[in-house]
């Protein structure tokens, strides 16, 4: 890290310049409204496997990386990761202009203003060759890559709201450009699975972006992503046989794309059809055999393949389970979730002193994110529950994960929990009381959120 010497006057100066400057450290993508080491793990992973099917999203991708990299702290995999970007669009300026803001703000924080103020001056260079042609003063180039971002960013309602109306307004200008057509489709697509959680799924007949992807698909055909999304609106409005035909075009017409791989294996496994869902799966296993999602979806596949045969406990299909489970966790050991599903795998194999220490190896983590401390009291619950027949422990851990609040699916799974182990004439444990306290707004005990 390289300091140069400024006077402070100078450095307010710079610090004007670069927030005149068009890249992902002006657009308000704070990291408390996302899961940094998930967005690092699927960019990583998605540029190692081929990519050539969804065209700028993927030319971004180095730029998105860098950025999260830099809300990481890793300042060093930030700076290799731009320098990336530079080479790769080493014959297009025009592609270069966030970059090149990116690595004046980059430079600008290690103290190196020299090198900030060089590439202030690329950047602005970089605009001079570019006509401005769609709304506001971005350039083309600049607000593709500003609506891409905010989109893959959060799974919060305004980044996709922000990103649909940079999609929508570029409409105006250009209303039959591909690309614009497609990332509205895919804003759209994104709010309404919001408001589907919400349960207000809007049929396909009605939906503005069945509609929307639809018109996307005549205007590029080819787009795998666009496929695997209509697949998902019809499967989820029950047309499962629709929704069987889009994605099988998807996963012919991009077999090596992992993003596609994966929505279109999940989609199989929720239609039971898990030898199918393996066959895609191991099949680009040989191309990205170091993906940590993929050896999970795989692990999953064998593990519901095993219920599907009426043989939950099936040692086969487990250990091939938790071989993939052990495997996604040592190449990503900061995802969490898994590892505590690895750890009830265990339980189910018969191996309760392996499934204890991993569940104890979990709860000590430092600085363990509530839905993924949710999630370990939920199935140390059911451990305890099912395997060790600890009826008290399970339930006090059912109710750590409800103190929770509800900000993921496990709180309900808690709660349904309780219910059942709930005696309507005889509530030893006091269940119905302290689901009852969470009709006043629910209750919070921090102290009680590790065993």
């Amino acid at each position: 890290m390289m300091n140069t010497m400024c006077v402070p006057g100078s450095e307010i100066l710079l610090e004007t310049e670069l927030r005149k400057l068009e890249c992902h450290h002006i657009w308000d993508l704070k990291k408390e409204d996302t899961d940094l080491n998930f967005l690092e793990v699927k960019f990583s992973e998605n540029l190692l496997s081929s990519q050539d099917y969804i065209g700028n999203l993927a030319e971004y991708g180095l730029n998105f990386l860098a950025y999260v990299n830099f809300l990481q702290g890793h300042i060093t995999a930030s700076l290799e990761h731009l320098k990336l970007a530079l080479q790769k669009n080493s014959c297009c300026a025009k592609k270069c202009a966030v970059t090149y803001a990116n690595l004046a703000w980059l430079h600008n924080h290690m103290g190196d203003a020299v090198a900030a103020k060089s590439y202030l001056q690329k950047t602005r260079e970089t605009y001079e060759t570019i006509p401005v042609s769609l709304p506001a003063t971005l350039h083309r180039e600049v607000l593709s890559e500003k609506a891409w971002a905010l989109l893959c960013f959060s799974k919060k309602p305004h980044y996709y709201t922000r990103a649909k109306e940079i999609f929508q307004e570029a409409l105006l200008k250009e209303p039959d450009d591909k690309e614009w057509n497609t990332g509205y489709a895919c804003a759209l697509f994104r709010l309404e699975g919001l408001e589907t959680r919400e349960n207000k799924r809007l049929s396909v007949i009605v939906s503005p972006a069945v509609q929307q992807l639809k018109k996307a698909m005549t205007l590029d055909p080819r787009n795998p992503m666009i496929h695997v999304y209509l697949g998902l609106k019809c499967y989820k409005n029950g047309r499962n046989a629709e929704a069987w035909v889009y994605m099988r075009k998807a996963i012919g017409m991009a077999p090596d794309n992992l993003a596609v791989v994966l929505q279109v294996a999940k989609f199989m496994k929720k239609e039971q059809s898990y030898d199918m869902a393996l066959h895609v799966l191991l099949r680009i296993l040989k191309r990205a055999p170091n993906s940590s999602r993929l050896h999970h979806e795989i692990g999953n596949n064998y593990r519901w393949k095993a219920v599907g045969m009426g043989q939950p406990h099936n040692p086969k299909l487990l250990m091939r389970c938790i071989f993939h489970f052990e495997e996604g966790a040592r190449l990503n050991p900061s995802f969490i979730y898994p590892q505590v599903e690895l750890a009830l795998r265990y339980a189910e194999v018969e191996n309760t002193e392996e499934a204890e220490r991993k569940f104890q190896k979990l709860f000590s983590l430092p600085d363990l994110q509530p839905k993924d401390l949710q999630a370990c009291h939920r199935m140390y619950g059911d451990f305890n529950l099912h395997q060790l027949g600890a009826v008290n422990t399970a339930v006090e851990h059912y109710k750590h994960g409800m103190r929770l609040q509800n900000i993921s699916n496990e709180w309900i799974r808690c709660r349904s929990r309780l219910l059942k182990i709930m005696h309507p004439d005889q509530d030893i444990y006091k269940i119905g009381e302290f689901i009852d306290s969470f009709r006043g707004g629910g209750v919070q005990d921090q102290s009680c959120n590790r065993p």
